[in-house]
């Protein structure tokens, strides 16, 4: 089982890595994190790195470290993510927090999703090939004479749940819809599964990179047509395409700093 899971991590990795040695770096790429190689050469697509599994802390038995941030329990068909809650829902001056993602990437939407956090996008990607999911594509929308035309996203249905700790010390897991209501009705967000989309490789500087990598879309809300784990129905962030509507439930979101984890697992299993 590990061996077969093995082989699509190795394939990413090496589409993927080969990708780092530019000069674009994404939005989501840190100093510290920032890989370099001599002019030309290209150590990622002739050697792909192979994730080191570490027994990570804390972490429930047979859930390995396989990226940094990013966890997998290939029998269980578990990928967690570790993040935090980059958004304040207790300030008075700024009651109703519209979201467009679920989470993102560091300096992208922290201000309008529920987790941020540091895994790559295209990390994760890897992960949820190991586990055995089959990426398909996000989905897209476009203005046409009589308005706009949705395309919807592809992809094997994904479970996106959150873990934090309560100020108590309890444990709370939650799916990601119930920390989202509407705001003009109150109801909840739809329960229904995400998709892997699998984001989309672009042309930047006269070469290809992961999308999500520099957009931070890692699991989206609306449509930026690059997410890696989509919802399923087309949301336009353009307000004069699809109201807004979305917003976080202050009820049930942890206070701004709230360590987070998204637990992504198969919606079939």
């Amino acid at each position: 089982m590990v061996l077969i899971a093995a082989l699509p991590l190795a394939l990413i990795a090496c589409e993927i890595g080969s990708q780092r040695d530019g000069q674009y770096e994404p939005e989501s790429v840190r100093p510290e994190e920032r890989e370099t190689a001599p002019e030309g050469v290209r150590p990622e697509a002739n050697n792909p790195p192979q994730a080191e599994p570490e027994e990570a802390a804390g972490a429930p038995e047979g859930m390995l470290e396989v990226f940094p941030r990013v966890r997998v329990d290939v029998a269980r068909r578990i990928v967690e993510v570790d993040g935090v809650v980059p958004i304040d829902v207790n300030d008075p001056d700024a009651p109703d927090v519209y979201l467009e993602l679920i989470a993102c990437s560091p300096d992208t939407r922290e201000h309008e999703s529920l987790v941020v956090t540091a895994a790559r996008p295209s990390d994760v990607h890897a992960a949820l090939l190991m586990i055995g999911l089959e990426p398909g594509r996000p989905g897209a929308w476009v203005w046409e004479d009589d308005g706009a035309a949705y395309t919807e996203p592809e992809g094997d249905d994904v479970l996106v749940e959150i873990r934090y700790e309560a100020p108590s010390g309890e444990e709370i897991v939650a799916p990601a819809w119930t920390w989202v209501r509407n705001v003009r009705t109150g109801e909840a967000f739809p329960d229904r599964p995400w998709v892997f989309a699998g984001s989309r490789f672009v042309q930047r500087q006269g070469r290809e990179w992961y999308d999500a990598d520099g957009a931070g879309t890692l699991i989206g809300l609306c449509t930026f047509e690059s997410e890696t784990i989509a919802w399923p129905e087309v949301i336009s962030p353009d307000s004069g395409v699809d109201e807004p509507v979305w917003i976080a439930r202050n009820e049930v979101v942890p206070p701004f700093g709230t360590p987070a984890t998204l637990i992504l697992r198969p919606a079939d299993r």
